[in-house]
C-alpha cells in the first residue's frame, strides 16, 4: 500500500496550451498511453503521454462537455454536457454522449438525468458507468444499452457529489450530499448501499473527487472546502486529512494517490499543486506552481510516473532525478 521509501520530488516538463478556457476534466487511458482533457472552451483534446504532443482535437459547441472519460477503446469516450440555463429546455441538454474520436459522430445518448451531470466514471473492468447529477439522482448504465440499468435518488440538497469504482470494479463509491459515503456491490447497486460511512466532515461538503488507493484499502475525498479526508475503505474510519491549499471560493478540486499510494496530490486556487505525504498529512515541499489559475483537476498515469494537473492550460509534471 503506502511505501516507507523517501518521496521523490516532481517537477514541470512540460505544458500544453490547447484550451483557451478552465478546463474541467482530465483522464488518461488504463494503459497510460494517452491523456484525455476537456474544457469551458468546448474542446476536447487527446494527448500522447509518450511525448506530450496533441493527437486530436474535437468541437462540441452545441451542449460542451463538463466531464469526459475514456472508455475501454481508446478512441472512444463518454461525455456529460456543461450547458445550463436555457439549455435545460433542449431535451438532449443532460445526456451522456458516447462518442467516436475515430470518425467524430455519437454512437449513442444516454437519456434520463434533467439537471447537470456533476460526477461520471467508468468501471474499469467493464463496461458500466455511473453518474450523479443536481437532479439529486445516481444512475448506473450500461455502453450497449441507451436505457438506464438502475436509479437511486437521494437529497441533492446544494451539495456536489463523487463517484468512483474500486480497481477491481467490483465496488462502486458515492459521497453523496450531506456527507454519507455509500458503498454499493457493482452487480447489486439497484438493492442499494451493502454499507454507508457517515465519517464526521464538520459541516456538510461539496465533494470534488473520491478516489480509491490501488490496492482498494483507502479512500480518498476531495472538497470545495480546502480540506482532504483520507478514509479506511473497509471501515469508514477517518484516518488524516490534508489541508493549506487556498479555496476561499468554494472551488471543487480534485485530489488523487500517487501511483504508488505514498502521496496525496491536490490543486489550490492559487494556481499551485500541493502533495502530503499519506500516512501523516505532512507536506512534501513547497506548493509547486505552473499554473495561472485555480487547478480543479488532477490526476495521475496509471502506468508511468507522470502527473497531470489544469487550469486553463494542463501541467505534465515528471519526477526529479535522485
Amino acid at each position: 500500500m503506502v511505501g516507507q521509501r523517501q518521496p521523490i520530488g516532481i517537477a514541470v516538463g512540460r505544458v500544453l496550451t490547447e484550451h483557451t478556457a478552465q478546463i474541467t476534466s482530465l483522464d488518461f487511458t488504463a494503459d497510460g498511453e494517452l491523456l484525455l482533457s476537456a474544457g469551458e472552451d468546448d474542446r476536447l483534446c487527446v494527448y500522447s503521454c509518450q511525448s506530450g504532443a496533441l493527437q486530436r482535437v474535437v468541437q462540441s459547441p452545441r451542449h460542451g462537455i463538463s466531464i469526459a472519460r475514456f472508455t475501454h477503446d481508446p478512441l472512444s469516450v463518454i461525455c456529460a454536457s456543461r450547458r445550463g440555463g436555457a439549455a435545460a429546455a433542449d431535451p438532449e441538454a443532460h445526456a451522456l454522449r458516447y462518442h467516436s474520436l475515430h470518425d467524430n459522430c455519437f454512437l449513442r445518448f444516454f437519456r434520463g438525468h434533467t439537471a447537470p451531470v456533476v460526477a461520471l466514471e467508468l468501471s474499469p473492468k467493464e463496461d458500466l458507468f455511473a453518474t450523479a447529477s443536481e437532479d439529486g439522482t445516481l444512475r448506473t448504465w450500461d455502453l450497449r444499452s441507451p436505457n438506464c440499468a438502475g436509479v437511486l435518488r437521494f437529497d441533492p440538497g446544494r451539495r456536489r457529489s463523487a463517484l468512483s469504482y474500486d480497481p477491481d470494479g467490483v465496488v462502486l463509491a458515492a459521497a453523496l450530499s450531506g456527507g454519507l459515503i455509500k458503498l454499493f456491490d457493482v452487480r447489486k447497486t439497484a438493492t442499494g448501499p451493502f454499507t454507508t460511512f457517515a465519517p464526521a466532515l464538520g459541516d456538510s461538503k461539496d465533494f470534488a473527487s473520491v478516489c480509491f488507493s490501488r490496492d482498494g484499502k483507502l479512500m480518498l475525498l476531495g472538497t470545495a472546502q480546502g480540506v482532504v479526508f483520507n478514509m479506511d475503505a473497509y471501515t469508514g474510519e477517518l484516518l488524516q486529512h490534508y489541508t493549506g491549499h487556498a479555496n476561499a471560493r468554494g472551488v471543487p478540486l480534485e485530489a488523487c494517490f500517487s501511483a504508488d499510494g505514498a502521496q496525496v496530490l491536490c490543486g489550490s486556487e492559487d494556481g499551485t499543486v500541493w502533495r502530503w505525504r499519506t500516512r501523516d498529512a505532512q507536506p512534501l515541499s513547497a506548493p509547486l506552481t505552473g499554473h495561472s489559475g485555480p487547478v480543479a483537476a488532477i490526476r495521475c498515469n496509471p502506468t508511468r510516473q507522470l502527473v497531470a494537473s489544469a487550469c486553463e492550460h494542463v501541467c505534465l509534471w515528471l519526477p526529479l532525478n535522485r
